[in-house]
């Protein structure tokens, strides 16, 4: 596996196309630093049929880079790098980029929307998925460790399922370690463990997990997402204190007093974090049978944001959060072939290997079924709609 090169004035090919593949947040990054540097990119690429410009670019399909393999290719995307890295070499692209020098430049803030100065923020995380690039490598951009199933809101539209719990609890950290621990002897890197629920400080215990897994050299970062709305307790504070953690507090402008208590007491602490305004969600609708071909569902797939979103559930490691719980739920059919089961000791490690790489290059999901497909580009809902009781449905068994 060939490693991509740093694009920058000094290393990209003269005379040839400039194209960002990715037409999304990193694409913005991607757009706004090849502007200090003088330069306007000629095309976007992206998988998604709906945008057909960026930043006033055109916006091309994959199909389309055939007649551009000789191109200049940022990848502008960190969920979704190596996937973009192996369909482009695939197609015979000789010329890829990745971001590092791009991500090092001084941006101006003030001309990225709230979420590419997110992203800007946390350039490490790129960073070290690019550094990350070996060949026979069982590598994770990120793993999303749910702890508990409660939240102190009531979403009406959670893609994480939250608002149909009837009676939710918190996760048994403790016995479900071994099964973690079992996953990350597995693997070679997980470039960021995200710790969430529900809202996750509703969990008194969650200091546990970072202490436990703070040190382990597998582990690059570790974020924690909250809606702001609970100050957690001394000892998961002082868990937040470490180098490897920050926290992503989500602003719905519900909640902006109990956030603004939040921010003092995290600024007192000396606890780095990140506040990001939500004005809209992607709709993902709810858990009913689509009746999806396999084609629908690789479409489904394929323009899903969380279609990387690796999530370790009481003891399983699925690909989807929202499949995690709608399996969790009882919504849908517990499909086998979707997930990794780390709840047995006497398993072969062989083959819990095998089946994450297997898991890592699914290209649909039975849970696509159940899911009304959240676009990627389309931010088509308001974000955090109350409702007052739990959303009822009818489980399968």
């Amino acid at each position: 596996m060939s490693h991509t090169i740093s694009f920058s004035n000094q290393t990209y090919i003269k005379n040839e196309p400039i194209i960002i593949y990715g037409a999304s947040v990193y694409g913005e990054l991607a757009y706004v630093s090849l502007k200090q540097m003088g330069w306007i990119p000629d095309f976007y690429c992206d998988k998604s049929r709906k945008r057909k410009e960026y930043f006033g670019t055109k916006v091309i399909s994959p199909e389309e880079l055939e007649g551009f393999k000789e191109s200049n290719i940022i990848i502008a995307s960190a969920d979704f790098f190596y996937e973009i890295k192996k369909e482009l070499e695939e197609r015979g692209c000789s010329n890829l980029f990745d971001m590092t020098e791009m991500l090092k430049m001084d941006i101006h803030k003030e001309q990225l929307s709230n979420r590419a100065r997110e992203m800007y923020d946390n350039k490490q995380n790129y960073m070290n998925i690019v550094q990350n690039q070996l060949e026979d490598r069982l590598i994770f951009n990120r793993i999303q460790y749910v702890v508990s199933e409660r939240c102190t809101l009531k979403c009406k539209d959670c893609s994480h399922l939250m608002q149909y719990y009837q009676r939710p609890e918190d996760i048994d950290l403790c016995g479900y370690k071994p099964a973690f621990d079992r996953l990350l002897d597995q693997v070679d890197c997980i470039a960021e463990l995200r710790i969430l629920g529900g809202e996750p400080f509703m969990n008194k215990n969650m200091d546990q997990l970072i202490c436990w897994y703070h040190e382990s050299s597998k582990i690059q970062n570790i974020s924690v997402y909250t809606n702001g709305t609970i100050i957690p307790c001394e000892a998961i504070l002082m868990s937040l204190q470490k180098d490897k953690v920050k926290v992503h507090i989500s602003n719905y402008k519900i909640n902006e007093d109990k956030i603004k208590k939040l921010i003092e007491v995290f600024e007192g602490y000396q606890i780095r974090y990140f506040l990001r305004e939500y004005d809209s969600w992607q709709d993902a609708g709810g858990v009913e049978l689509r009746n999806y071909s396999v084609e629908q569902k690789k479409e489904v797939f394929s323009s899903c944001f969380e279609r990387n979103g690796f999530t370790f559930l009481k003891g399983r490691l699925y690909r989807c959060p929202r499949e995690a719980h709608a399996m969790n739920l009882k919504a849908m059919p517990d499909v086998r072939e979707d997930y990794v089961d780390f709840m047995y000791e006497d398993a072969i490690k062989e083959d819990w290997k095998q089946q994450l790489k297997k898991l890592q290059n699914r290209s649909w999901l039975e849970g696509c079924n159940y899911c009304g497909g959240p676009d990627n580009h389309v931010q088509s809902i308001p974000a955090a709609r109350q409702i007052s009781q739990p959303v009822e449905y009818r489980p399968l068994y």
